[in-house]
């Protein structure tokens, strides 16, 4: 009796040296479609199956294959007592295909093509097969050919091995019908947020050699479709992936695609003054700007907009780089001969940004300095936590602003609006308590995971004064020009230091008991203040 092997697959990895296997041990193989013709093309015989055909409209016809999958029998005594042995004979069933996402942040409504795919059928095969699997080898992961060889080999198949197999199949399809789901649901026209069952089609992209520390062990998982910013990555050179960088370089991306996200185009936010009078406030486009950003460990050390790359650089965090290790960095643009001379200088691991140039790839490959291509990408709607026993879920939060109070009598000029727009998105990336001061479009203090908002300000401030001498350098003596926080702040001892060193602009919630005091102060010392009643807490 000929052993008969299904092979139809959209992952073809080390599928040619499997299928040449099977046809010199006299296996007959059945396919069809693209997969028929790799084969072919690969001169290993092929017998075209109908029932595989992608727009498949013979039911009967795959009706008719997957009873004949469900009745076949390794049990000798089974096949004598079975009329129609001849043809229930299928034992390899070698049959994947790619998880499907709609990128959920599409505004139009799904199309109908996606609700069913019309390789739809080939899961309902993979199902089937899970019914026999004591009698089956269902081979859906090209990792386990060679295994499967090995045991074909030595005719001493496991049931253990079958078991493990027919698993890994259902995993594959519960990823594949939640991608669906997933697309039909949060999609217009019914968009819910919060499934009633977490079915992304989450695959395992790296193992890395160890997690944040050595005795743990990592790996990254990806979406199967191009958003998030770790589907945009392309490794160009330097050390190998990790855990850790990883996690920083997508925190960089991220916050620098949803400042440009909101700031690309004119972007605006409803006001009122002091004396309730509404107006507009508008904020200038991003367009033509560059944004640097400097992390390690998640945690924001630094970051800066200009008009090019290498001021963008100078005016984020790089005082301390001799004694900061690991950092990673960010850039909206393009990294340059010029740019990457500068970076070299300073102690940078990891580089992530839109491209390279080639001389600034031999530059910082000198410095065994890891460089990652990213595209654009659109931000997860969701974020969280896992817990014990389960999962933490929220809706993102990526809207600056919904409406301003002007506490004072006077409004922030256009200078101030803008670098107000930056201190809130790198807020809205740090560690709550957090603080933020800017001076000339960069971040010259920062106050991440304080106890309380009032130890915010006393770090915020203590930071600034270690960065004073080196942003001194452009010659403003003030130590900064707007303070924005995440939470509500009072009037009290340490808000009143940042004032007395130069802030001329305050951004917070507002909603604490003492705001109509602390409006009064600001006036007096001709301080603008701006309630946002819009806290940005993230841990």
């Amino acid at each position: 009796m000929v052993k008969q092997a299904i092979i139809h697959v959209e992952n073809t990895q080390n599928l040619v040296e499997f299928a040449e296997y099977l046809h010199k041990s006299g296996w007959k193989i059945l396919s069809a479609n693209k997969t028929e013709e790799l084969l072919e093309k690969n001169k290993i015989p092929v017998t075209h199956e109908q029932a595989l055909e992608e727009k498949n409209f013979y039911i009967q016809e795959t009706a008719h294959l997957i009873r004949r999958i469900l009745l076949t029998r390794i049990d000798s005594e089974q096949i004598l007592h079975n009329p129609d042995v001849q043809e229930n004979n299928i034992y390899i069933i070698c049959v994947n295909l790619y998880p499907f996402l709609d990128n959920p942040q599409k505004s139009q409504k799904i199309q109908a093509s996606s609700i069913k795919p019309e390789n739809f059928f080939i899961s309902t095969i993979i199902r089937n097969a899970f019914s026999n699997f004591e009698n089956l080898l269902i081979l859906t992961d090209p990792a386990d050919y060679k295994e499967a060889i090995i045991e074909i080999k030595t005719d001493n198949i496991s049931k253990e091995f079958r078991l493990y197999l027919a698993a890994k199949a259902l995993n594959l399809i519960s990823a594949f019908d939640g991608g669906i789901a997933s697309s039909i649901l949060q999609n217009d026209p019914f968009n819910i947020r919060f499934l009633n069952y977490i079915s992304f089609p989450f695959r395992k992209e790296i193992d890395f050699h160890q997690g944040m520390n050595a005795q743990q062990k990592s790996c990254l998982y990806r979406t199967p479709v191009d958003f998030g910013a770790l589907n945009g990555f392309t490794k160009i050179s330097g050390r190998e992936t990790s855990y850790m960088v990883a996690a920083d370089a997508t925190f960089a991306w991220e916050q620098i695609n949803s400042l440009y996200q909101v700031l690309r185009n004119q972007f605006t936010v409803k006001s009122e003054n002091q004396d309730g009078y509404p107006f507009t406030t508008q904020f200038t486009p991003l367009t033509g700007t560059v944004l640097t950003i400097a992390v390690k460990m998640s945690n924001i050390l630094g970051a800066g907009l200009s008009s090019n790359v290498i001021d963008s650089f100078k005016k984020t965090f790089t005082y301390d780089t001799q004694n900061i290790n690991d950092v990673t960095l960010g850039c909206s643009a393009v990294i340059d001969i010029n740019a990457a001379q500068e970076i070299a200088k300073c102690n940078i691991a990891v580089i992530i940004a839109p491209s390279f140039t080639p001389e600034a790839k031999d530059i910082l490959s000198e410095k065994n300095i890891k460089l990652i291509a990213a595209g654009k990408s659109n931000e997860i709607s969701v974020d969280g936590k896992l817990m014990s026993g389960g999962i933490l879920l929220q809706e993102k939060d990526r809207v600056m602003f919904k409406h301003w109070k002007i506490r004072t009598r006077n409004r922030p000029s256009q200078v101030i609006a803008d670098e107000m727009a930056l201190g809130t998105r790198m807020v809205m990336g740090a560690r709550s308590y957090s603080a933020v001061l800017i001076k000339g479009n960069a971040i010259v203090g920062i106050a991440q995971s304080a106890l309380s908002p009032l130890d915010a300000l006393e770090r915020v401030y203590n930071d600034a004064l270690k960065r004073k001498e080196y942003f001194a350098a452009e010659g403003q003596e003030a130590l900064a020009d707007v303070l924005v926080c995440d939470t509500p702040i009072p009037l009290c001892q340490e808000i009143t230091k940042i004032i007395d060193s130069g802030v001329s602009a305050i951004l917070q919630p507002g909603g604490t008991n003492s705001d109509s005091d602390f409006a009064n102060y600001c006036d007096e010392k001709n301080i603008v203040m701006v309630f946002s009643d819009m806290t940005h807490i993230n841990f």
